[in-house]
């Protein structure tokens, strides 16, 4: 809960930073990071009340539990530090097809459509319906040199 809070705090403080109200054109670059730190701030402080009311007693969590959050938590901290390498849309089907295939029980077939598929629908979203380039790497770079010639 101190954690949540903590990091609300500082996703408040990067928004205001920006500007976090609503322009000419829509939400300025602080405006929905500004609202999700709030409810984070929120959900934080109930969750602090919460354990300060009711502490639990006994082990927080098991060796299979850590194992299970650990099983999601170091795929994702790739993604993070892979993506400014491989860029947005490639990290996320790459991360998306081994999460479906790990977790979601799919097979090799299934687990890559869900992959590509969804990075596909993130692409069209964000590149082409908003225009908000996401973060580039080389297979996104070339199709930025395709639509420029």
């Amino acid at each position: 809960a101190g954690l949540i809070s903590a990091f609300s705090a500082v996703v408040i403080y990067g928004s205001l930073q920006l500007a976090s109200g609503w322009g000419d054109t829509g939400p300025q670059a602080g405006y929905f990071p500004l609202r999700l730190g709030i409810l984070l701030l929120v959900v934080g402080l109930l969750l602090t009340v919460q354990a300060l009311r009711q502490p639990v007693p006994g082990q927080f969590a098991n060796g299979e539990q850590l194992r299970r959050v650990l099983s999601q938590f170091i795929p994702t901290v790739v993604l993070a530090l892979a993506a400014p390498f491989t860029g947005f849309y490639v990290g996320a089907a790459v991360f998306l097809v081994y999460m479906a295939r790990v977790h979601g029980g799919f097979g090799y077939g299934r687990a890559l459509l869900i992959g590509v598929g969804a990075a596909a629908v993130m692409f069209a979203v964000f590149e082409i319906w908003f225009g908000v380039p996401l973060t580039r790497g080389p297979l996104e770079q070339f199709y930025d040199s395709l639509r420029a010639a």
